[in-house]
């Protein structure tokens, strides 16, 4: 039976225990920001650029950028976009989501976004005076159930809509299958209904394969991707991303991003571009590291009585559920922060219950390290409750 003094007393002890590690770092499984470092072929490319001479560039981007992003896109998915008026650079994945929505409102449409969910997707929303609208996703809701939930939505009004995909998604992994886009593809196909597809994780996939719409030609005019080179190539404070997509919606973004931007930095630019021709074993090695790092989380985290866990396929965070009746996602990650382990609460992600797990930014011998913290935590609390 759940005894709430008892659990409040063994609180307090894990409390004083969490004074005794104030010398002690605490474990960062928060942060999002990747521990390892952009390729050598990019900060060559930075140093070079130094010393050229600083100008102004096109608000659509440098065009030998476009043009090996286009060359990118049909190689993977066998589409082409057109570098002049199909694919534009912007100020990171931020300013593209930001500019994206602003036409997606413009046009009257209401925005249909994935729950959990990127906090920024409901911050920019709102800030634009749009009105959240989420629907179920995840590693363990069937597509199918996520499909019929936003049809039932749909149908209840004349109203436009733009559905936001994320995959792979942040905060669950989840990566849509092939069967899964292809049922997205034909919901699409018969309804006004725009897509808005965030791929910034595209490259950190651990079982399956980045199938996406841009795969299908019948479904090309109704979709618009979001991408960056912070995750793929730690780039993340270089502030550079893009969007591609059918001219007609990236004329529109592209005057929402010239008010914002004139010209963007022509450096972080060279730079991917450099990305863009580094070999291919920079990413496997990238993925070789994560995927340890992962493995091991994954080990431990399944045999503590805390946790129910549905793995995801990409990405480099767990979404774990917790099984700690009467205790909120926000004071457990409290309590994990008072005994050396940062994480971050479900509720930040719009789902109580859960709590997210980074692989990103600590090495394996600190994950160890925070795994027994976190081992010896859940332990005492569980062990309060019988």
């Amino acid at each position: 039976m759940f005894n709430l003094r008892k659990t409040r007393r063994t609180l307090r002890k894990l409390f004083r225990k969490a004074r005794e590690l104030v010398e002690q770092p605490i474990v960062d499984l928060a942060s999002g920001i990747p521990n390892y470092k952009p390729p050598r072929e990019v900060l060559d490319a930075v140093s070079k650029a130094f010393n050229m001479d600083s100008c102004y560039t096109s608000p659509r981007g440098l065009l030998d950028l476009r043009e090996k992003l286009s060359e990118k896109i049909e190689d993977e998915h066998g589409i082409y976009y057109d570098p002049d008026n199909e694919v534009l650079i912007t100020h990171g994945a931020s300013e593209a989501l930001y500019s994206v929505l602003v036409v997606m409102l413009k046009d009257s449409r209401k925005i249909l976004v994935p729950t959990p969910h990127y906090p920024f997707y409901k911050h920019q929303i709102l800030s634009l005076g749009g009105k959240l609208l989420t629907y179920p996703f995840g590693t363990n809701i069937p597509f199918s159930k996520s499909l019929a939930y936003i049809e039932k939505h749909m149908s209840s009004s004349r109203d436009k809509y733009a559905i936001l995909i994320n995959s792979p998604h942040n905060p669950t992994g989840k990566v849509l299958s092939r069967k899964e886009v292809e049922e997205l593809s034909e919901f699409i196909e018969e309804r006004d209904v725009i897509v808005i597809w965030d791929e910034v994780y595209e490259k950190i996939i651990f079982d399956g394969e980045h199938y996406t719409l841009a795969n299908i030609q019948e479904s090309r005019s109704k979709v618009v991707f979001i991408n960056s080179f912070s995750k793929t190539y730690a780039m993340h404070g270089w502030r550079i991303g893009f969007i591609y997509g059918p001219s007609r919606i990236i004329d529109e973004v592209f005057k929402i991003h010239k008010a914002i931007t004139l010209g963007l930095n022509p450096i972080p630019q060279l730079a991917a571009l450099a990305a863009l021709n580094t070999n291919k074993k920079y990413i496997e090695n990238i993925l070789n590291i994560l995927r340890k790092r992962r493995n091991a989380i994954l080990s431990r985290l399944k045999r503590m009585e805390a946790f129910d866990l549905a793995e995801g396929q990409g990405t480099f965070f767990l979404f774990p559920k917790l099984k700690l009746p009467g205790m909120s996602s926000e004071e457990f990650v409290k309590v994990l922060q008072n005994n050396g382990v940062k994480v971050l609460p479900g509720k930040a992600f719009n789902e109580e219950g859960y709590v997210r797990i980074s692989f990103a930014h600590a090495g394996l011998d600190e994950i160890e390290q925070a795994l027994g913290r976190i081992e010896n935590v859940v332990t005492k609390i569980i062990k309060s409750r019988q």
